[in-house]
């Protein structure tokens, strides 16, 4: 197996892990305190495993290393030169596009920024709202007497995060590269 591979399936199979565990803490663990920080540790131990590992780091260094030493060029060589790294080289190309179409404009920065925290206020609220009602489902089936019945919801949703995560990296497909997970 190849050591991208591997490395996608050791993380496929610890977020299953941990989803699996998240979702079921609440069968096995009766203090309100306790659930919460024995959570809060499988967030973290999750999140460690997509770190990227020494080489990653390595050759994210090298690549950004290589951008700076880029930049660095292209201002050495003409200091009006713009930081941009899309800017074109062309002296007689025109720093605006030439459309005909005024609809073409780009949007202000602050108006980036709101929509981006909405964005981010709706899907905090939306995982909150789906995590308090896969808890309130699991309690009532306990009510109703069935056995673990947080393990149960905690088993699907751990092979859901298992499945998805050996999903390969679409651009890594179109390229023709090997996944860099």
């Amino acid at each position: 197996m190849p050591p991208t591979t591997r490395k996608r399936a050791l993380t496929a199979l610890v977020a299953g892990a941990t989803a699996t565990a998240y979702y079921a803490v609440p069968d096995f663990v009766p203090s309100r305190t306790a659930r919460g920080w024995i959570k809060a540790g499988l967030l973290a131990a999750g999140a460690v495993t997509t770190l990227p590992n020494r080489e990653e780091r390595a050759e994210l260094r090298a690549s950004w290393q290589d951008a700076m030493r880029a930049r660095a060029a292209r201002a050495s060589d003409d200091p009006t030169a713009s930081d941009d790294p899309t800017a074109s080289d062309d002296p007689t190309a025109s720093d605006h596009p030439t459309t005909s179409d005024e609809s073409s404009t780009s949007v202000p920065g602050p108006v980036v920024v709101a929509a981006g925290l909405a964005l981010l206020a709706a899907s905090t609220a939306a995982a909150v709202a789906a995590e308090r009602w896969v808890y309130r489902r699991g309690e009532a089936r306990a009510a109703a007497g069935v056995r673990y019945p947080h393990t149960r919801t905690a088993l699907v949703l751990g092979g859901l995060s298992l499945l998805l995560g050996l999903i390969p990296d679409p651009d890594a497909a179109r390229s023709g590269t090997p996944d860099p997970s």
